[in-house]
């Protein structure tokens, strides 16, 4: 009998281990899934649960210092990748994530170190050397670098970053001629290849060659107009070459892209005041000054203004600002005495006057004036951005431009980050279901899609409880902030806890699995609802969302290589412990039986059920240009357009179509419509297309 139940209990035993092992995996597979769509905060709650319940592992460590890294928390990237390093020292990716999390806190010796180790294990590793070559670049280590780029050519022939890190290492060492021969190069190979461009402006920059310097910048511009760096360096350009109005033009472009902008706003001030816009000026100067109100020589340059506009008052309070801080600034008491004097304080003018006098006739104070406004050997009068001597009042800020600034990368070899990608003609991606909008960084929120299909739904809910979560319809967007985590995670378990088994609540569960990135279970619970009610439109619809997205992470996700912790190293790693910005309260994923379901099938069941909900076909042009097949890509866009014609997103996706079959004149009819419906990202690829 005895030995009957030990046999039992091994098997209860062995079990128990299985089920765990399968938990593990599946918050692993969710948890770099999550990583995949950029979720980071989702990504770390997993691999929380998996360190709590396996801390030997060095999986889990890596990939939330990749979440970490992309969340630029640097100091715990770098903690965690460590974690991963004793747990397993013979894991490339692990020092390729430290090296760029020290580069990040400019402890560059530290992270050349890292990139070495991690070379020495995988020599061929493209993004260690590439890392390796700008850490070295950036400790000012230029023959090590120029080796390390040159390496980085023999692993890779056609890898344009090193013959940049070439030239930029040439530049820095201002041996122009070899930097301009390396851009000549790269340019040779790829015209369109943005970084040698702005090189190349700043090459001609250095030289005082604004003519070249700014063609330079007109063609990153016609590819790249969000810039506003772009702008501001060509409108220094300009205004060297006397064209202001030019100059005037790409200031304001610069400052509808970068408001605070203190360089900007001191020279779009100047040049109105030379062309006679003074209350123009004055509103730049107010803004200047509200952004730093010690900002003398803007003060100054609004008193001038006000005395010149009769705004007397107003100028003498500047000027006395001013005056405290230079008491030997001559100029500010001449216009002081004339504030003074058309203000009838006459008394005060003459105090002005004579202390003006006593200045001029000191020999020491003449020298520094005239040491102070010498101009520049061209004759163009301007100063650095450190320079606020005030004598140079009158001066613009000298602006230049900027090499592409090399920061680290952290990509697979299977997908990148696609702020890295060179692909500039991004279609707008698919629509799905959520429980918030979108907030952009001036804190205004994003498109959302009124359909009355959605909308009943919503009115359903409400009816059955006031405080129901409301469902909108978005474009796929930002990730989900902490607070939304938690809010959709207590929204989960209260679902759990009804007793009742509607297609709607298995419907809600759907949609929170998917917001947290729990793919399997999304498609589970949403097949769930379809079985119960297969006239459940919206469930189809976030179904194809969920295997879309689920068959997308499981292609494209990165695949790291590591090799399995010895039991030694196991061992050793039990008194670990984490350092993590946020412990979420995730519940555990139940291993489930994904049965894939075809998106495009879904989406077809969609419309079938639902023919006017426009969203579904554009979801379902997205696919089918995903796919290559255009002709069917571009008549669900038409029809998506027929049913709402003011469908922006719709007529942007189906200009690229055009523009990728040398049909210029259609895509730009169509991105000009998707431009007036709010796109404006549309103008800058017609002005590209159009060159």
């Amino acid at each position: 009998m005895k030995k009957y139940t030990l046999a039992a209990l091994a098997l209860l035993l062995s079990a128990s281990t299985l089920r765990a092992q399968i938990d593990v995996e599946q918050a692993l597979s969710i948890g770099r899934n999550a990583i995949y769509f950029n979720d980071y905060i989702v990504s770390m709650g997993y691999f929380n649960q998996i360190i709590g319940l396996r801390p030997w592992m060095a999986e889990p460590y890596f990939y939330r210092a990749v979440a970490k890294i992309n969340l630029d928390d640097y100091a715990g990237a770098e903690a965690d990748a460590s974690l991963a390093l004793e747990r397993n020292p013979i894991f490339p990716r692990a020092y390729l994530l430290r090296g760029i999390a020290r580069f990040s806190q400019k402890e560059y010796t530290p992270a050349v170190e890292d990139f070495r180790r991690g070379l020495e294990l995988s020599p061929r590793d493209v993004g260690l050397q590439y890392n390796l070559s700008i850490a070295l670049l950036q400790d000012k280590r230029y023959a090590a670098a120029d080796s390390a780029a040159q390496r980085l050519l023999e692993i890779d022939p056609k890898n344009k970053d090193a013959y940049r890190i070439l030239a930029q290492s040439a530049l820095e060492r201002k041996d122009t001629v070899s930097a301009t021969r390396q851009v000549d190069y790269l340019l040779a190979k790829d015209s369109t290849y943005l970084p040698a461009h702005l090189l190349r402006a700043q090459i001609a920059a250095e030289r005082k060659d604004y003519k070249t310097s700014i063609r330079a910048l007109d063609r990153v511009l016609a590819q790249d107009a969000g810039d506003a760096n772009l702008y501001i360096n060509r409108a220094i350009m300009r205004y060297h070459l006397n064209d202001l109005r030019g100059a005037m033009s790409d200031y304001s472009e610069g400052l509808r892209l970068e408001p605070n902008d203190r360089a900007a706003l001191n020279n779009r001030a100047l040049l109105r005041t030379q062309v006679g816009e003074y209350s123009l000026a004055i509103q730049d100067w107010d803004k200047l000054l509200q952004l730093e109100p010690d900002h003398y020589i803007a003060r100054y340059n609004r008193a001038l203004l006000h005395l010149r506009l009769g705004n007397l008052r107003s100028s003498l309070e500047d000027l006395n600002i001013v005056l405290k801080r230079y008491p030997i600034f001559a100029e500010g008491f001449m216009a002081r005495a004339e504030v003074r004097r058309k203000m009838g304080d006459v008394k005060g003018a003459t105090r002005d006057e004579l202390h003006l006098f006593d200045l001029q006739n000191s020999k020491s104070y003449r020298n520094r004036a005239a040491s102070a406004s010498r101009p520049t050997k061209d004759g163009k009068e301007t100063r650095s951005r450190e320079d606020e001597a005030i004598e140079k009042y009158n001066m613009l800020v000298e602006t230049a431009p900027e090499p592409v600034k090399d920061k680290p990368k952290y990509t697979s070899q299977i997908r990148g980050r696609i702020q890295d990608q060179e692909i500039q003609m991004t279609p707008r991606r698919d629509l799905t279901l959520s429980y918030f909008t979108e907030i952009d960084k001036d804190g205004n929120q994003g498109q959302v899609y009124f359909a009355p299909l959605l909308d009943r739904l919503n009115t359903q809910r409400l009816h059955q409880d006031k405080r129901a979560l409301r469902l909108v319809l978005r474009e796929q967007g930002s990730s989900l902030s902490m607070g939304e985590v938690e809010e959709v995670q207590k929204h989960l378990s209260q679902l759990n806890t009804q007793t009742e088994k509607t297609a709607q609540l298995s419907f809600l569960k759907g949609i929170d699995h998917l917001l947290l990135q729990d793919l399997g279970a999304a498609i589970s619970a949403l097949t769930e609802a379809i079985e119960r009610d297969p006239s459940f439109t919206l469930a189809y619809f976030a179904r194809s969302i969920a295997s879309l997205r689920r068959s997308e992470a499981e292609r494209g996700r990165p695949v790291e290589q590591s090799t399995p912790s010895t039991p030694q190293v196991r061992a050793a790693a039990m008194g670990g412990k984490a350092t993590t910005p946020a412990e979420l309260p995730l519940t555990a994923p139940t291993p489930t039986r994904v049965i894939e379901y075809s998106p495009l099938t879904d989406l077809n069941q969609v419309i079938t059920q639902a023919p006017t909900f426009a969203f579904a076909y554009y979801n379902r042009a997205n696919l089918y240009a995903k796919t290559g097949d255009v002709e069917r890509a571009k008549q669900d866009y038409t029809k998506a357009i027929e049913l709402n014609p003011l469908f922006a997103e719709s007529y942007f996706n189906r200009g690229l179509l055009y523009y990728s079959e040398g049909k210029v004149k259609e895509g730009t009819r169509d991105l000009s419509r998707a431009g007036e419906l709010g796109l404006y990202k549309a103008y800058s690829l017609i002005k590209r297309m159009n060159k």
